[in-house]
């Protein structure tokens, strides 16, 4: 729950009037989940700070002698090296990626759900942000430009928000599909870095499969085969099911997985999904001696927090 806002007339955005409008706009024969969804997308609250500071408790503990004294709890140091983790979003900005589904126009919604899972990524996990076809048209005239056009419009690093909000606004959905190509020059982008042991994980968000003459599935078997040993997950947003049946092999030769989404609820959700993954993964790596210990330790850091 603490991952499905914020809602349109979230917190200071209430506005009583605009709301009843909004409600009155709504079908009269929703199903409950239906209208379930409705009043999220309208009325969810914003819990990310609080997530935030959830994600920087501390859970490490330090034995530090054979006493009760010397047992260090939740503000005490971490015992565990974290792994560094580096997400690589690579994001179809083809033409048809201006089409509309239930929640609106697939680019906007693809946008905020991207900004959405990587401000809630690990504090150990960098990102970056890739966008294919975003130059050009969907014309033939300019096929040979939109299929050249893949970029790096947020390079690896850690998530800042405005600056990450901006590199989503640099591009509009406009040209080819150059699924390839991207997955191509993230692949050497990442092999140059200097992280060798992290977890690299890659998320392509596409409508649609390559239309620029590349072999998607034998760039997905390099990025798991090489050095590097990159996890290909692909989200398929409102595809066919040709186009499924095709991405789905992707996934498979990057040894990750394949899910379609049909809507804006959907595709949060996907990512809500992934970003628990994620961070019961990273919790797995420091080593819990206690599990009494750890939730005392929450207990107490609750109580200061609600002071």
């Amino acid at each position: 729950m603490l991952r499905e806002g914020p809602g349109k007339f979230a917190g200071k955005a209430y506005d009583e009037k605009k709301v009843q409008q909004a409600l009155d706009q709504l079908p009269d024969d929703l199903s409950d989940q239906e209208a379930y969804k409705h009043l999220l997308a309208l009325f969810a609250e914003d819990y990310r700070p609080v997530i935030k500071e959830m994600d920087r408790f501390n859970t490490g503990l330090e034995l530090s002698g054979d006493t009760p004294g010397g047992i260090k709890g939740p503000d005490g140091p971490e015992t565990a090296e974290e792994k560094p983790l580096h997400v690589s979003i690579l994001l179809d900005a083809s033409g048809s990626m201006a089409g509309q589904v239930d929640g609106g126009m697939k680019m906007n919604l693809a946008k905020a759900a991207v900004d959405r899972f990587a401000s809630s990524l690990p504090e150990n996990a960098k990102v970056s942000l890739w966008v294919y076809g975003h130059k050009g048209s969907n014309s033939k005239k300019d096929k040979a430009v939109s299929c050249k056009s893949t970029e790096e419009v947020y390079p690896l690093g850690n998530y800042q928000e405005k600056k990450f909000s901006q590199s989503l606004d640099r591009f509009q959905a406009t040209g080819w599909t150059p699924i390839a190509a991207s997955m191509k020059a993230a692949r050497e982008e990442i092999e140059k870095g200097p992280d060798e042991d992290a977890t690299q994980m890659i998320y392509i968000v596409s409508d649609g499969v390559e239309t620029c003459g590349g072999d998607p599935v034998a760039e997905a078997k390099k990025l798991k085969q090489s050095q590097i040993q990159a996890v290909v997950n692909i989200i398929g947003f409102d595809v066919d099911d040709a186009g499924q049946q095709a991405l789905q092999k992707v996934a498979e030769a990057g040894g990750g997985e394949y899910e379609t989404v049909e809507s804006e609820q959907d595709l949060r959700s996907y990512f809500d999904e992934q970003y628990l993954d994620l961070r019961l993964e990273w919790m797995d790596a420091a080593p819990l001696l206690s599990a009494r210990f750890v939730i005392r330790g929450a207990d107490l850091y609750l109580e200061k927090w609600l002071g």
